[in-house]
């Protein structure tokens, strides 16, 4: 069970992720788009590339044709936090990430299409558990039930997107190298930013406006949340080469839960960072939720 303990790091920092994600898409990209933070998302990823580049020799061995997949898949990755990102714009981070849960479906499928993969009965039950938990915890009761269509149909892109990312990385990484697969994405997702910052006349007004008003503080952020970004996507990656790729990112299901709890210690310690909302019928909601989504985490097992 080693790939769970590994898989299960990842949503830990990624609940930490998007309280970043939601705090400086408030305060300083408001009314300025997500090209700034895409931008910023991308580049990071070139300074990663360049360690393990020196202290990997085998990431540079990689297969003419497979590098360019690879960097191919790092602009999908990209690209998939355009739709994250304007979903987020919109809600809580809470209910976002738990729409992250669709990315299980998608990967399930994948999976058993291009890697021959398959869940016994239990594993697929109880990844219907952690879906359910996640879709639930979607729903807007404040006045009455209302699913949340913009921000749904944003992630079911972003989602989309990173099971096809997670599908080709496992293909790649299989066939090639861990850390030459993972080079590769970075220096795609690069490329990708460059283009977006040369060929996109908003985002380059917004990447450069975004430094001229706040420079140290947005690079100090961003700068944390992309390390530990990098560090929870190649915890994930990792895990997908030791379980079913499916099984890895259901485990995402307790991310919900994780961002809940990060968001109630800053509603009641460091409101001016971030808030939840603690009503009573919101929280019997997302205690529902959790224990479904908990439920489903401890028949995996």
């Amino acid at each position: 069970m080693r790939w769970f303990w590994i898989a299960l790091a990842a949503p830990m920092l990624w609940g930490i992720v998007n309280h970043v994600d939601k705090f400086i898409i408030s305060k300083y990209f408001s009314g300025k788009g997500v090209g700034s933070l895409v931008i910023f998302t991308s580049l990071s990823g070139f300074i990663f590339s360049i360690f393990i580049a020196l202290f990997y020799s085998s990431a540079l061995s990689v297969s003419v044709f497979n590098a360019i997949i690879i960097a191919i898949n790092g602009a999908l990755l990209v690209a998939s936090f355009i739709p994250y990102l304007h979903a987020l714009e919109r809600e809580e981070p809470s209910m976002i990430t738990a729409l992250f849960q669709i990315i299980p479906v998608f990967g399930y499928f994948l999976a058993l299409v291009f890697l021959n993969e398959h869940l016994t009965t239990q594993q697929i039950f109880s990844s219907l558990l952690v879906i359910a938990g996640g879709v639930i915890i979607s729903l807007d009761l404040s006045v009455h039930i209302q699913f949340k269509l913009k921000p749904f149909l944003w992630m079911l892109l972003s989602t989309f997107m990173l099971a096809i990312n997670g599908l080709i990385f496992k293909m790649i990484a299989l066939e090639e190298n861990f850390w030459g697969t993972a080079f590769w994405e970075y220096i795609g997702g690069t490329i990708f930013g460059i283009f977006l910052l040369v060929c996109i006349p908003l985002y380059r007004k917004q990447f450069f406006a975004t430094i001229a008003k706040s420079r140290l503080m947005v690079l100090g952020l961003n700068s944390i949340a992309e390390l530990l970004n990098i560090i929870a996507k190649l915890l994930a990656n990792f895990a997908s080469l030791l379980a079913p790729l499916a099984l890895v990112w259901v485990i995402n299901g307790v991310q919900p839960l994780v961002v809940f709890i990060y968001g109630i210690i800053l509603t009641l310690f460091f409101p001016q960072i971030g808030k939840e909302t603690l009503d009573r019928t919101t929280i019997i909601q997302r205690v529902f939720s959790i224990a479904l989504i908990f439920a489903g985490v401890y028949f995996l097992l």
